[in-house]
């Protein structure tokens, strides 16, 4: 049987303890890129991206976690960088192209020391000078190398009033107020050959990425595979493996297939119907609780969603249990409330919402649809963390149904969601997508701050406490106010709250040295192919 049941720590630290060992004893399955004595180590994932974004630093997040945990994680490198050496605690912060810091008493000023050694893989320097570079031309207009995209996934910057060179090796940030979390927000500030842009530019950035990475960008065929060769001049870590190749598989019976008949060893996203008789053919299956959320996001500035108890309602009329261990398998955890229980922020009292369909049709009554009402949803397809998306949509519109709410459902690309919900006027009451809540400064704006959002939400509370908690140093302290945030906003049903995904994956016995962190980030540099 496959490990993934999540329901509580002790079974969270027991699917670790029984994932590692599945990786050390499963017997050996067919595979398209061993390692043979003498020959390249190549590792081949199927990813479920249905197209590879641009290359160019920043511009690499529009194609979301997966973009940046199997493109620009690899290539390119920020002044911090996820800390997943321990894969039964959540993500924290480790140094990358910063060995050091200092803040200010008032933090306001970060003072970096910056590593020394490295170079971009077309042999610059990496230095203060390389570190403004980057930093200018994401904030000035002026630069040749502007892009307005690229600022828009960097919101950390727009805290920085300047950055000035203290020597070769130091550069001091100062920040316009404080920001409690400029360094975790740094890890996907990336830098790029300043040589390269200035030879190329940002359009050949875009196809020909130059970075500081353990993997170098080898080759792209568009819309079909991405490579990556070692990084041998690498300031850290070299990676073990030769080559790393990114194939686009946005299907998930495909990449079933793809993974059986040897054409790839590992998979994203593996379908939760397969995970037992590919471990059956010897095939390792992992997963591990983290801090994702897959939800629908009830526009609450329109009718019906501006009524709580149609919110609330909702939340009383779905079958977490039957989404999470019938259709799935237990590769997801019931979401009873805003946080994953893998979440810093999670508490066990701000677990709501049960199962219960009376209490649905008693809400639904009393906020005036005694005979229920139409919703329209809109549900990415595909893409970074989507899971099973069709399946896990119409088994929710049928639970849906039976209080009387009769849903329709629209199907839409990653890309095509964010572009109608930024134009607005999508034509939808929700929008199922899924996504990290480990990076609290992002949930501003996207769907949650009273200033505008998405989806109307706003309770001024809340927000007040999430703006303390933006500018509280102290962890613990923040911590308890980003819980009361959680509690409010569970209060308030801003969403369906539906599942916690685990990153279910399926990879040959051949891949080595593995260990799913409590992330969507993965460190590559420890795996290697069995001989």
């Amino acid at each position: 049987m496959h490990h993934f049941i999540a329901r509580s720590r002790r079974a969270v630290a027991a699917t670790a303890i029984l994932v590692a060992g599945g990786l050390a004893l499963a017997a050996c399955a067919g595979s398209s890129s061993t390692g043979d004595s003498g020959g390249e180590q190549e590792l081949v994932i199927a990813s479920q991206m249905a197209s590879f974004p641009s290359l160019d630093t920043g511009a690499i997040t529009t194609a979301g976690y997966e973009g940046q945990r199997l493109i620009g994680n690899l290539v390119y490198e920020g002044l911090t960088k996820r800390d997943v050496s321990d894969p039964n605690a959540p993500a924290g912060v480790a140094p990358a192209l910063a060995s050091s810091w200092e803040v200010s008493d008032d933090g306001l000023s970060y003072t970096f020391s910056l590593q020394e050694g490295v170079t971009f893989h077309d042999g610059a320097e990496w230095n203060a000078d390389a570190l403004i570079y980057n930093i200018t031309r994401y904030m000035d207009e002026n630069d040749p190398n502007y892009d307005p995209v690229l600022i828009t996934y960097y919101t950390v910057l727009t805290f920085v009033e300047n950055v000035e060179k203290v020597d070769d090796m130091t550069v001091t940030f100062t920040l316009k107020e404080p920001f409690a979390f400029f360094l975790a927000d740094l890890y996907n500030v990336y830098f790029a050959s300043p040589d390269s842009l200035e030879e190329a530019g940002a359009a050949g950035q875009a196809t020909n990425p130059v970075g500081t990475g353990p993997f170098v960008f080898d080759s792209l065929e568009q819309n079909q595979s991405i490579s990556f060769v070692r990084n041998d001049d690498y300031w850290g870590d070299v990676p073990k493996l030769d080559r790393l190749t990114v194939e686009l598989i946005p299907d998930p019976s495909a990449r079933t297939a793809a993974l059986r008949s040897g054409r790839v060893d590992w998979i994203e996203a593996a379908l939760p119907d397969d995970l037992e008789s590919l471990e059956s053919a010897g095939f390792v299956a992992t997963g591990n609780a983290f801090d994702w959320e897959w939800s629908w996001q009830l526009m609450t500035g329109e009718e019906p969603f501006d009524d709580i108890r149609v919110r609330q309602a909702m939340n009383y009329a779905i079958d977490r249990e039957a989404i999470a261990d019938d259709l799935l398998h237990g590769t997801a955890a019931p979401a009873y409330q805003m946080f994953a229980e893998a979440s810093l922020y999670y508490t066990e009292e701000d677990n709501i919402y049960s199962y219960d369909p009376d209490r649905a049709r008693e809400l639904l009554t009393e906020a005036g649809y005694p005979d229920g009402l139409d919703v329209t949803v809109g549900y990415i397809t595909a893409g970074s963390g989507a899971m099973q998306a069709r399946a896990m949509n119409e088994a929710l519109q049928a639970q849906l149904a039976e209080v009387g709410i009769d849903v329709s459902l629209e199907p839409v690309d990653f890309s095509g969601m964010y572009a109608k919900l930024g134009e607005g006027n999508t034509g939808w009451q929700a929008a199922n997508q899924a996504f990290s809540l480990e990076q609290p400064s992002s949930w501003n704006g996207f769907w949650f701050g009273c200033d505008g959002n998405f989806f109307g939400y706003c309770n001024e509370e809340a927000q007040a406490l999430y703006d303390q908690a933006l500018v509280t140093v102290d962890d613990d302290e923040r911590a308890t106010l980003l819980t009361e945030v959680g509690h409010l906003v569970t209060e308030d049903a801003a969403w369906m709250f539906v599942v916690n995904d685990t990153a279910p994956r399926a990879m040959s016995s051949a891949v080595q040295g593995f260990e799913q962190p409590k992330s969507w980030w993965i460190d590559f540099t420890g795996i290697s192919m069995a001989d």
